[in-house]
């Protein structure tokens, strides 16, 4: 072919390169529509719905579902500094032309969202059952021999559950329909996850006090 002679195969490596860079904006938009709806809805059905106060919760400041200030900027942070790490990502260029197409790249984020989203609010019921006097005898927990949960430890609970779907969700959303384990990431963003992951655990593990009022207990406590 005429375009695999000398001088002219730069103009298919341009090619191949302007879709490489076009699946890495796709992945990065993915990824940032799921994850912005995955908090939103996440605390606005919390806020609403599994409240403290209907566990029987009497303190002023634990009367519905919020995370320390710092522990939300904390997720915030790696979030970003994880889906940095998109641009140097392993991709498999596209053998076709390809354009945006906003209702399928919304439709795939919507479902990331709601998974991450459904599970985060299905432990959020399971740690208030675990937290409460009143449901810990048929929670769970109890069930599973656990011992009852402070109320510092339903929120770092959370935390820590948010930080790792938050992450995790990027090699979901990279891999468009194929499964996320048939495509190996790139290494910097291997890393990237990696380091996000190790602090958001540490954090759980050792951080156990916050300038608000908003209580959290480290597991190791």
């Amino acid at each position: 072919m005429v375009l695999t002679g000398p001088g002219l195969s730069v103009v298919v490596e341009a090619l191949l390169v302007s879709r490489q860079v076009f699946q890495c904006m796709l992945s990065f938009l993915t990824y940032r529509i799921s994850a912005t709806l995955q908090l939103v809805c996440f605390f606005f059905i919390a806020c609403f719905s599994l409240t403290p106060r209907n566990y029987g919760s009497v303190d002023a400041d634990f009367q519905f579902f919020h995370l320390p200030v710092l522990m939300f900027m904390l997720i915030t942070l790696l979030n970003d500094g994880c889906l940095m790490t998109i641009g140097y990502d392993r991709v498999v260029p596209s053998k076709l032309p390809q354009r945006w197409n906003l209702p399928v790249v919304f439709t795939i984020a919507i479902i990331l969202a709601a998974v991450a989203c459904g599970s985060s609010l299905m432990l959020l019921w399971i740690a208030l059952e675990g937290w409460s006097d009143e449901t810990y005898p048929n929670s769970w927990f109890n069930a599973l021999g656990l011992a009852q949960l402070k109320q510092g430890k339903v929120v770092t609970l959370l935390y820590l559950k948010i930080s790792i779907s938050d992450f995790l969700t990027l090699f979901s959303s990279r891999t468009g329909g194929r499964w996320f384990f048939t495509m190996a990431p790139g290494l910097v963003l291997l890393i990237g996850a990696i380091i996000s992951l190790f602090v958001s655990s540490m954090v759980a593990s050792f951080w156990c006090l916050c300038p608000d009022r908003c209580s959290s207990a480290c597991f190791r406590s």
